[in-house]
C-alpha cells in the first residue's frame, strides 16, 4: 500500500497527458550509416544545410516519426538533427577531402533539400478487433500485427563559391512492411535505414561525377 500514491500520481500525470496527446516516448533521432566512399573528390567543402520542402513545414506532408507513444518534434528541431547528422556523414565518409561548416576559401558549397521524409507505423487494423489471444491468432494465421510505411528522399545541391551551380544530386528509399515488433527494429529504424539509403545513392552519383572531379581540382 506504500506504493499507492506514486501510483496514482503516476496514473494522473498520464491522463493529463493523454489529454494533451498521450503519454509519449523518446522522440526519434536520425542517423546516418554509410559506408566509407571512392574516390573522393579533392575539395574543400562547405556545408550550408539543409531545408524541408514547404509542405513539410506546413504540415500537409508527415515529417518525422509518426508512431504510437513517440514524441512528435518540431520542425525546426528535426531539420537541425538531420543537418548536423548530414554534416557528420559526409565528413566522415571521405566523398570530398574535406567537409566543414565554414571554410575562409572552400572549393565547393554544398546545400541539399529534404523533399520527403517520414515513417508511419501502426497497429494494424485486425489487432483492434477484440479477441483473447491475439498471439496465438497470429501465429496460426501467420498474421503480422504492425506496419510501417515511409520514405527519405533528399536532393544534394554542389555550388562553385560564387553560387553557379556544378550538380544537383538525388537519393530516395521507400518502404512498407507487415510485421510483428521487436526491440531490435523499433519505430523509426526503418526510417533511418531508408535514410542511409537516399544518402548512400546521393554519395554515388557524387564520386561517379567526372565534370565534378574536373572543375574542384581547378579550384
Amino acid at each position: 500500500m506504500a506504493h499507492l500514491p506514486s501510483r496514482r500520481w503516476f496514473l494522473g500525470v498520464c491522463a493529463a497527458a493523454l489529454l494533451m496527446g498521450g503519454c509519449t516516448g523518446p522522440a526519434y533521432v536520425p542517423e546516418i550509416t554509410v559506408a566509407e566512399a571512392r574516390p573522393i573528390v579533392d575539395a574543400t567543402a562547405e556545408f550550408h544545410g539543409l531545408f524541408p520542402a514547404r509542405a513539410l513545414v506546413s504540415g500537409k506532408r508527415t515529417y518525422g516519426l509518426d508512431a504510437p507513444k513517440a514524441r512528435r518534434q518540431p520542425p525546426t528541431e528535426l531539420t537541425r538533427q538531420l543537418e548536423q547528422e548530414m554534416l557528420k556523414e559526409l565528413a566522415a565518409a571521405g566523398v570530398f577531402s574535406r567537409v566543414t561548416g565554414f571554410d575562409p576559401k572552400p572549393d565547393v558549397i554544398i546545400a541539399g533539400r529534404i523533399d520527403a521524409f517520414h515513417e508511419e507505423y501502426r497497429p494494424r487494423a485486425w489487432t483492434y478487433v477484440p479477441i483473447l489471444d491475439k498471439q496465438l491468432v497470429s501465429r496460426l494465421l501467420n498474421l503480422k500485427s504492425h506496419t510501417s510505411t515511409g520514405e527519405a528522399s533528399l536532393t544534394l545541391f554542389v555550388l562553385t563559391p560564387d553560387g553557379a551551380l556544378i550538380g544537383t544530386y538525388e537519393g530516395r528509399s521507400t518502404f512498407d512492411e507487415q510485421f510483428n515488433p521487436t526491440n531490435e527494429v523499433p519505430p523509426g529504424a526503418r526510417l533511418n535505414r531508408a535514410l542511409s539509403d537516399a544518402v548512400k545513392d546521393i554519395q554515388d552519383q557524387i564520386v561517379r561525377d567526372a565534370q565534378l572531379r574536373k572543375l574542384a581540382s581547378r579550384s
